[in-house]
């Protein structure tokens, strides 16, 4: 560590902290185990379908929140990433902060309408994309603003 306190390394987080080799072959894994899952929800949910319909759409609704749970590990990566990246860049962290919301709520929001259209309610589906997408047009107004004042600040 040099000197002045800081960590001048500005590589991304998660590869300071493991070889590329170990997270290439983390992502190939996870990404095996999420497809193995949803391969062997989905064949369950075809097969307990036209018997049990009640039962087949709560394994598929499982199935989907173990595959959530799985890629949840991947985003914290991500998450410490921009965090150092704020760090060093000295931008707002509301921006940030504003920008993680959204693509959380972004991949929520698809999420639970799939859910709504796996268990045949398309309409509640749409309903829920559009509260998604408004609740990420009132989380962009501070990036906005921050690309507003930053553009004023630019001109004479």
């Amino acid at each position: 560590m040099p000197c002045n306190g800081f960590n001048n390394d500005f590589r991304p987080v998660w590869h300071r902290e493991r070889p590329i080799s170990t997270v290439l072959k983390g992502g190939i894994v996870d990404i095996i185990r999420i497809i193995g899952i949803a391969l062997v929800t989905t064949f369950a949910v075809l097969v307990l379908k036209p018997t049990r319909p009640d039962i087949a759409s709560v394994l598929g609704i499982a199935g989907g929140i173990i595959i959530l749970f799985i890629f949840v590990d991947a985003l914290s990566g991500v998450v410490a990433n921009i965090s150092a990246i704020v760090n060093r860049t000295g931008v707002k962290s509301i921006v940030w902060s504003a920008l993680l919301k959204i693509i959380g709520i972004g991949y929520l929001t698809e999420f639970a309408a799939g859910v709504c259209v796996d268990a045949g309610n398309t309409s509640m589906a749409q309903k829920v994309i559009l509260g998604g997408k408004v609740i990420i047009l009132v989380l962009a107004l501070p990036i906005v603003n921050n690309l507003i004042e930053i553009v004023a600040g630019l001109l004479p």
